[in-house]
């Protein structure tokens, strides 16, 4: 009996599993499937499963008509802007939260937490004004000064954590040997932070890249567009083109995919490392 109902049990689990598995799975399917297939089988309203037919004309036309790598180029000057920049701020904010006592750190701390609970819709006018004041409207700072307003104190949280999993006899050791606070930081704990810096890294760079509402506010000039924005030159007077939707989501979500790959071997042998440490 017991057999019996331990058996159930791993076949229901499993089953719930499959479920899940194609329940995340099916939606990039559907965007893949409709990338390739024509317009006339898209709008067909008993498009099949499987796909009947083969186009690359809606990758065609993103590449050349909407102009989709002029925006990528765009998206990745302004979010490699606004990682190195947070990175770099934040690493120097998290040390000192994880290894320094000063007045006020529980409410700063508090304060920059709490900046995390406001919607970007709340503050949206006010930097739009911010930024018209300043003409800075129409140009690369505007969103990467704003982006980073965001992604600094996430970088911060996110990387005290790392940091404070770092033994602190081990920087004792290092000043004991003549090395400097800059020195410990540089050649000790940056180092065993990685898998941290990169994850963070990569969180802070996908979250800056399909940002639309910031861009959408700040940015009409065409040359301009982010690839977020670049996506709704799809949409026109008479319709969607949902194959080109589905053919420019595919390609903006290349360089993200890559960097994972990227870094996912150097991300696995330091947290490897880590622990072993």
């Amino acid at each position: 009996m017991y057999t019996m109902k331990r058996k159930g049990y791993v076949v229901c689990k499993y089953v719930l599993y499959a479920g899940l598995l194609l329940f995340l799975i099916f939606p990039l399917y559907w965007i893949v499937t409709t990338a390739f297939r024509t317009d006339k089988e898209i709008v067909n309203s008993a498009m099949a499963l499987i796909p009947r037919t083969f186009t690359l004309e809606h990758f065609r036309a993103a590449v050349v008509e909407v102009d989709l790598l002029k925006c990528l180029k765009n998206s990745l000057v302004v979010t490699l802007i606004t990682v190195v920049i947070s990175l770099a701020t934040g690493l120097l904010m998290a040390y000192a939260f994880a290894r320094f006592s000063f007045r006020g750190k529980n409410f700063l701390n508090m304060t920059i937490l709490f900046t995390q609970f406001i919607p970007a819709v709340a503050y949206i006018i006010p930097l739009y004004l911010i930024m018209s004041k300043m003409k800075m409207l129409n140009t690369y700072p505007s969103l990467w000064i704003t982006y980073l307003g965001s992604a600094f104190p996430v970088t911060m949280v996110l990387l005290v954590n790392y940091i404070r999993d770092v033994p602190v006899s081990l920087e004792e050791a290092a000043r004991i040997d003549g090395c400097s606070r800059f020195q410990v930081m540089m050649h000790i704990t940056f180092p065993l932070s990685v898998p941290g810096i990169v994850s963070t890294s990569i969180y802070v760079f996908i979250s800056i890249w399909q940002e639309y509402l910031i861009a959408v506010s700040f940015i009409s000039n065409e040359k301009l567009y982010t690839v977020s924005m670049a996506l709704t030159r799809f949409q026109g007077p008479y319709g969607t083109d949902w194959g080109g939707i589905m053919a420019g989501a595919l390609i903006i979500s290349i360089p993200a995919i890559a960097l994972f790959l990227c870094t996912r071997k150097m991300f696995t042998n330091n947290l490897v490392g880590g622990i072993k440490g």
